[in-house]
């Protein structure tokens, strides 16, 4: 009461200097000292970028509906104040900032929601159900069958006279009321007898004077059509102080032969998470029965879901046969199909108390409410959003969303890339982690809480190790481990129950893997990478492959692509295509109307994009498209997944990965719009992708229109997939598939590039496979080997060097096929201090070497291999000479014939990939410079001036004469020369003597 009191009548007067913030404050000096942390702050520009959801409006609207002035307090933080003719900006006190949520609140209590009875008489009944720590309380009987379904039908029709029943919906239940309405006598009963007695009972016990009011009432119908989601409405809080959700019941889409597991609502509670850490279902209130009840806090983060009437029964199952430990489980399984099979509703009322004495009279509105509107407006505040959330926290202490917002907005403050005093940043990132360690006391089950106490422990590390010039590097390490471990236990529950998708769990588990690395646990790095992996095989909404299945499929005819006598790629031809002209019609019309939508905005969350590139995911396609969602569905099980088991059955055998036992499945799917026009005119050859492996197992790559070649008149000119593995032969290396419809398949490591679209647009299809996990792994089976080499391999290129080739070597082991693994591992092996005389700085640059060779070995069509090959072989020689090893080396004649064919061998390669515009971009100068020191050295002085004659042509094809670094390049290649020419001259004179 005293803070309260305090803040809404302190005078508090603020003038603004520069980026500071200069605070009065007239009050008593014991106020002072207890305000004293709010109100010393620094103010300055906010970059917040979070990983999690951010706060988002109120399912019931209140934000949603701010009123005229109060959006002016929100956004600006002013009111107009009339001076005479002229009316002036007045910048808001704390105590005016709260006189206008409360006049709101007042508002939305006495107008918002008149059409259903306030609280009359103050009286409480048991619950019939009720929790510990009073998380909700349930009655199972609030409204007949005949009421749920006649609010369900008038739910229905509304949809229906839109021409809109279908995806997630909402309509306020004002809009169904009707001359005649019979069920509104019985719902304003429920209201009056059970919703506010019971809501009072459990937990309005401290507004003796106020009466409860509805203040929202809103119908949320979800479900019913392939993809649908399984949440009816999202994870978050609600504004208000209580919540009332009301069951209503489904409509069955689909007749399942079983009715036993027939569709039911649920409500998914975040506080009971903790519980469903053992076992899932717990987290869960339901399977709730049409007209059922459940009352909860609205602070309390719940999201409406549909359910398999038999959840409990299913997880006991699973458990009982050890299905339950992966995300990819019979629960998740089964609730995903549940949610198609029928639409579901739910109507949810947003309760408030009012003022009970005197209606007129505005009234503090209750300390929750003001807290959550602060939040809420501090969205739109820019420079003071600390300020808002600060009065928030002092307001309402027990809400643990206030720490969180305060330890995102101190975090984002510490890391902005403005030049801020070190001092101040670490004093930013301390005052982070100590509000998100206060929010995870609170809240012990929100999964944002500690993956952004985790990353404020990183950046404090960051700083720690820039202040002290690496002396304290990763003291905070164990400190990130224990937050993003229990951020992504608690995040796989909601993952496998539906609630979300596996975005954030990915995001966190690569954020836990990463710092596994740092730690050097490099095997725990590997089993969160194993988890990380399994994300990917679920991360599609599109239908895995069926195993159970034996029907024979009429799959397109195919034929291997060969390099020598190397497996390569493969390509459809033939009657049979993966798509017809209806699918293509299908896919390309949801993507102009997605790119349309879009107006020039990214449409992919792939970062590397170009001129000239769009792209959109299948998934984002079929997400509001449920035709084509159940015609891809089709496609997979009917063609591709049998295609691929066909295609690579023997590639065990040929030394390569065979295919997994586990169940294909979408990794991702991407449209892909070429536009060479609009590449050409942008400056660049064509429209294109760089060199690259993929991500998952296999790519799949379907053409979906044709080439001028096929068609004359419409077609366009370039493109194709450049196969960097057909630069060894004298076969064409940019291929297509053979005609519009067909298909182009390689494993994700074979190296590949888009070849410039010249002109005209090239649209095709890409989808990333990877696999489930197998029910029953056996031990030379790893279902994510692949995708561990290359993920383990990008985290340990990060590390400190010690780390870096541990993790390196840790990476090969797990697909020493990939020739990738090798290449980077010897060129971090030669990457060492190149003073250090020791035996074991000799040892790794001969293991560089060694490695580069195996590199080439494997895949002898990798120009950069041969390049640092070459660079490795020089280094040995070098260090050797100076280290007095020459006896240790290959004899001359041995290593400079090795290192000519590498060095040409490189420039060979590179040539061919610049020919077809997928160019690796080493520096070719500088194989013809090391070339002409090696010589040299040797005193082959005119093999030395050949190769140096080529430096200088090789930087003009770069186009890069006129930089400094190309002059460092001729000066040096000058001084070779003029050192060849005077021992050439030395040579002459001394055979004339």
């Amino acid at each position: 009461n005293l803070l309260n009191t305090m803040v809404r009548y302190v005078p508090i007067t603020m003038r603004r200097n520069s980026s500071k913030l200069i605070t009065t404050i007239r009050c008593k000096r014991t106020l002072t000292m207890v305000l004293s942390f709010a109100l010393a702050l620094f103010f300055g520009n906010l970059l917040c970028c979070y990983a999690f959801t951010p706060l988002t409006t109120s399912r019931a609207g209140a934000v949603g509906t701010i009123k005229p002035t109060l959006l002016r307090v929100a956004t600006e933080g002013t009111i107009d104040v009339q001076k005479g003719t002229d009316t002036e900006k007045k910048e808001l006190s704390y105590a005016s900032i709260l006189k206008a949520i409360d006049e709101s609140h007042h508002n939305d209590a006495t107008q918002a929601c008149t059409y259903l009875p306030d609280e009359t008489q103050i009286q409480a009944i048991d619950a019939v159900d009720a929790k510990p720590a009073e998380l909700y309380q349930s009655h199972p009987t609030l409204l007949k069958e005949e009421t749920v379904h006649a609010i369900r039908s008038a739910a229905r029709n509304y949809f229906e006279q839109r021409g809109d029943n279908w995806g997630l919906q909402d309509v306020v239940l004002d809009e169904l009321l009707s001359e005649g309405s019979e069920w509104k006598k019985e719902l304003d009963d429920a209201v009056t007898k059970v919703v506010y007695p019971l809501s009072r009972s459990g937990f309005i016990k401290d507004h003796p004077n106020s009466s409860l009011t509805v203040t929202s009432a809103t119908v949320f119908v979800g479900g019913g059509y392939p993809g649908a989601a399984v949440t009816t409405t999202a994870l978050e809080r609600d504004s208000g102080m209580i919540t009332a959700h009301i069951d209503l019941g489904t409509d069955e889409i689909y007749d399942e032969a079983n009715q036993q597991n027939k569709a039911m609502g649920g409500l998914f509670m975040e506080s009971l998470v903790n519980d469903a850490l053992v076992d899932t279902a717990s987290a869960v209130v339901g399977p709730l029965t049409p007209g059922q009840l459940v009352v909860h806090r609205s602070m309390e983060r719940t999201a409406a879901m549909i359910l398999p009437s038999n959840l409990h029964e299913i997880e006991a199952e699973s458990k009982e046969h050890s299905k339950q430990s992966g995300l990819d489980n019979p629960t998740r399984t089964k609730i995903l199909k549940t949610a198609e099979t029928a639409r579901h509703y739910c109507l949810r009322l947003t309760l408030t108390v009012k003022n009970n004495e005197n209606q007129e009279e505005i009234a503090e509105a209750p300390a929750e409410e003001r807290s959550y509107m602060l939040r809420s407006f501090a969205r739109f505040r820019g420079d003071d959003r600390v300020r808002y959330l600060t009065l928030a926290g002092i307001i309402d202490v027990d809400d643990y969303e206030n720490h969180l917002w305060l330890g995102f907005d101190y975090s984002a403050r510490a890391n902005t890339e403005d030049e801020v005093d070190m001092s101040q940043r670490m004093s930013d990132i301390n005052k982070a982690i100590f509000h998100l360690q206060k929010a995870a006391e609170l809240c012990p089950t929100d999964a944002r809480v500690p993956f952004q106490l985790g990353n404020a422990f990183v950046a404090r590390n960051s700083m720690m190790d820039q202040a002290s010039e690496g002396t304290e590097q990763y003291a905070d390490l164990s400190k990130v481990a224990d937050a993003l471990q229990r951020s992504s236990q608690l995040e796989t529950v909601a993952v496998k129950l539906g609630i979300h998708d596996i975005n954030d769990l990915a995001i966190c588990l690569n954020g836990l893997a990463t710092n596994f690395c740092k730690m050097g646990e490099f095997d725990s790095a590997v089993d969160v990478i194993s988890r990380w992996g399994e994300c990917g095989s679920i991360r599609s909404s599109l239908e895995p492959e069926d195993l159970a299945s034996h029907e024979p499929k009429s799959i397109p005819k195919f034929e291997w692509i060969k390099a020598g006598e190397r497996d390569v790629a493969i390509t459809t031809y033939g009657d049979t295509a993966v798509f017809d002209e209806d699918d293509i019609a299908l896919i390309r019309a949801a993507a102009d109307k997605r790119f349309a939508q879009a107006n020039g905005a990214q449409t992919s969350r792939y970062t590397m994009q170009y001129e000239g590139n769009r792209e959109v995911h299948l998934d984002d396609l079929c997400k509001n498209d449920p035709a084509l969602k159940e015609r891809m569905d089709n496609i997979l099980q009917e063609k591709i997944y049998p295609l691929v088991r066909e295609a690579f059955k023997d590639q065990g055998d040929n030394g390569g990965h065979p295919p997994p036992l586990g169940a294909l499945s979408v990794y991702d799917s991407i449209f892909v719009r070429y536009n060479g026009d609009v590449a050409r005119k942008a400056g660049r050859i064509g429209a294109s992708q760089p060199l690259h492996q993929d991500g998952g197992m296999y790519s799949v790559n379907i053409a979906l229109n044709a080439h001028e070649d096929d068609d004359p008149v419409n077609g366009f000119t370039g493109g194709g997939t450049f196969l960097e593995a057909l630069s060894v032969g004298d076969d064409e290396t940019v291929r297509r598939p053979a005609s519009t419809g067909h298909a182009l398949l390689h494993r994700t490591t074979q190296r590949h590039a888009g070849a410039p679209t010249t002109s005209g647009i090239r649209d095709i299809l890409v989808i990333f496979l990877t696999a489930r996990r197998p029910e029953t792994p056996i031990n030379n089976e790893y279902t994510y080997g692949i995708e561990t080499a290359m993920r383990l391999q990008t985290m340990a290129k990060e590390l400190p060097r010690e780390q870096c080739l541990r993790g390196l070597e840790l990476a090969r082991s797990y697909d020493p096929m990939n020739g990738e693994m090798s290449y980077w591992l010897g060129v971090h092996l030669l990457q060492g201090d190149p003073n250090d005389p020791s035996d074991e700085r000799w040892e790794e640059i001969c293991r560089g070497v060694e490695t580069l060779e195996a590199a080439a070995e494997l895949n002898p069509a990798d120009a950069r291999a041969y390049y640092h090959l070459g660079m490795a072989i020089s280094t040995r020689h070098k260090y050797a000479m100076r280290t007095k090893r020459a006896h240790l080396l290959p004899p001359a004649a041995v290593a400079a014939s090795r290192m000519i064919e590498t060095f040409e061998e490189a420039i060979r390669l590179e040539k061919i990939c610049e020919e077809a515009g997928c160019k690796n971009g080493f520096n070719v100068a500088a194989s013809y410079l090391t070339l002409g020191e090696f010589m040299a050295r040797l005193r082959n002085f005119d093999k030395a001036m050949e190769y140096l004659s080529l430096v200088e042509g090789a930087l003009a094809s770069a186009g890069g004469l006129d930089t400094p670094w190309a002059g460092g390049f001729l000066e040096e290649m000058n001084r070779m020369k003029s050192y060849c020419e005077t021992e050439t001259a030395k040579l002459s004179e001394n055979a004339v003597v």
